[in-house]
């Protein structure tokens, strides 16, 4: 039997949590250690950072086709959360290829998804001539679709412009979970050029170590 001094339904919507006080501040530890969150704890911080974005996406997915309500608000959250997961996979990608191939520069500047899947394109093509090529064209296209819509990361953060235009004027309906599919075979193939491209670079280093003598 239920305890009846828990609120449940309408009354947890309307559970009122008290005003802020001086003892509150945001970033801080909390004795329930299990909702810490641990920060600066690998020297590299880009693929947590973009697979923290793609998860919690995923988890707002999930969550709509488990109780299916919710689309409606969350379809902005969710794409941005896809959008900036794919910009810093593709920026973390060209960073990491042009390491590998000694080309000067980090990545280009900007949120711009379709320049920046151009730059990593011709990197991984570079990396691997004949992989997956088949699959980084179709990319091309989902990138290109997802740019067109979203080219600045600005359509699914705002409903407006800086003109007051609406930002996704032709937009009637997206199939969150589709999304969620389309983005885990993007990401299926990102992750294991990450993989070969990480895994190319301690090859490189242990060749140059050993050629420098160092033991």
């Amino acid at each position: 039997m239920s305890d009846p001094t828990t609120p449940t339904g309408w009354e947890k919507l309307l559970e009122f949590p008290g005003p802020p006080t001086s003892d509150d501040a945001f970033f801080t530890s909390q004795e329930d250690w299990w909702n810490n969150a641990c920060l600066n704890w690998c020297h590299d911080g880009w693929s947590l950072y973009a697979s923290g974005y793609k998860e919690a996406a995923d988890l707002l997915v999930k969550g709509v086709e488990a109780n299916g309500a919710g689309q409606d608000a969350l379809v902005y959250p969710v794409l941005f959360l896809y959008r900036q997961y794919l910009e810093l996979q593709l920026k973390d990608l060209v960073r990491q290829a042009r390491r590998l191939l000694d080309k000067p520069g980090n990545f280009p500047k900007g949120h711009h998804i379709g320049y920046l899947w151009q730059a990593c394109h011709g990197l991984l093509s570079e990396v691997s001539p004949n992989d997956s090529v088949a699959e980084l064209k179709e990319i091309s296209r989902l990138i290109g679709e997802f740019s067109a819509v979203d080219p600045t990361s600005e359509a699914f953060r705002y409903p407006q412009d800086l003109n007051g235009n609406p930002t996704l004027p032709s937009m009637r309906y997206i199939n969150l979970r589709n999304v969620r599919e389309v983005v885990d075979k993007i990401s299926f193939i990102l992750g294991g050029a990450e993989a070969q491209i990480g895994e190319f670079l301690s090859i490189k280093h242990d060749m140059e170590s050993e050629f420098r003598g160092d033991y």
